[in-house]
């Protein structure tokens, strides 16, 4: 897909480029034309969704109205290329000698080179996939709380599929791989249903350790932690990371900056005694983050109405 749009970009590239140095050549204002009917022959192979498809309907009258109307803007924008390619070429003295058929060939030439790699049709269809999934599926806690049971379950059923990817990932995949599947699942899968589908996988024996380094990024993210205020998620990231020295580090660094983002998380993440716990046994760099972690806590629990972090 990736390579597919490049070269849509490049053909784009192109057809700009017709007009552009058609001005850049002293070609007079009469080819203007020609490249403004080259611009909506795009728009017509490009985007045919866009367009009357029988002659019932190009025979209202909207539809010359919006012909009138994109015709306006594609010779607005042709103008303006030629008009950019006329001025680079008074100011520098160059006008490159071509024939007129160059630079109206260039633009013609980006059509079927864009329609090789650009099937509308499918784009179409992906499209409206990707808005109906987003109306479905997209929301905060509040939003699948005012759902039926029944609607809450196929949506959790989705989750579980969908992380499937991250259960199969190496144990010691890096970071910024995992907060890549994340954030690509992030417009598909309500945030607590995520966090749910993630949580209960990293429990099943044997662990996916994929899966639960994931949950521990996804539940000390401000994103979440703002939408999916009250359900504790840091508390239970702590849980699962307790026991493994590495985990334990991951989450102790990301809750820190997590509280330095957003104070207002404070009340979501776990306490020093819960930290102290989690910190027997350890030692080296996690028990380093724990301790800075504790010290942070202790700073904030004032500002958040409680006294014990007055003794410092």
């Amino acid at each position: 897909m990736t390579y597919r749009v490049r070269v849509l970009q490049g053909a784009a590239a192109l057809l700009y480029l017709g007009p552009l140095l058609a001005g850049l050549a002293g070609f007079g204002w009469s080819v203007v034309p020609v490249f403004a009917a080259i611009f909506l022959l795009w728009l017509v192979i490009l985007r045919p969704q866009e367009w009357p498809t029988t002659v019932a309907d190009w025979q209202r009258p909207e539809a010359f109205v919006g012909l009138a109307a994109r015709g306006a803007v594609q010779l607005l924008l042709v103008t303006i290329c030629f008009g950019i390619g006329w001025g680079i070429g008074g100011v520098t003295g160059v006008h490159p000698v071509m024939s007129v058929l160059l630079p109206i060939g260039l633009s013609f030439l980006a059509i079927p080179l864009g329609r090789l790699v650009w099937d509308p049709m499918k784009a179409q269809e992906m499209e409206s996939f990707l808005d109906d999934a987003l109306l479905r599926l997209q929301g905060t806690a509040d939003a699948i709380s005012a759902h039926t049971p029944a609607q809450r379950a196929a949506q959790r059923q989705l989750a579980d599929r969908l992380i499937q990817p991250i259960a199969d990932l190496s144990d010691v995949v890096p970071v910024s791989e995992l907060e890549a599947h994340l954030r690509a699942l992030a417009p598909h899968v309500p945030h607590i249903l995520l966090l749910e589908a993630l949580h209960d996988r990293a429990q099943q024996l044997p662990q996916p350790r994929s899966v639960a380094r994931a949950y521990v990024l996804h539940a000390t993210s401000p994103v979440v932690a703002e939408q999916c205020q009250g359900h504790a998620a840091p508390v239970k990231a702590l849980k699962l990371a307790t026991g493994d020295a590495e985990l334990l580090e991951l989450f102790a660094r990301r809750c820190a900056a997590l509280l330095q983002e957003d104070i207002d998380a404070w009340g979501d993440c776990p306490n020093n005694a819960a930290l102290d716990a989690a910190q027997v046994g350890t030692s080296g760099a996690a028990a380093r983050a724990l301790a800075d972690l504790m010290a942070l806590n202790l700073r904030l629990a004032p500002l958040n109405g409680d006294g014990s972090g007055d003794a410092l």
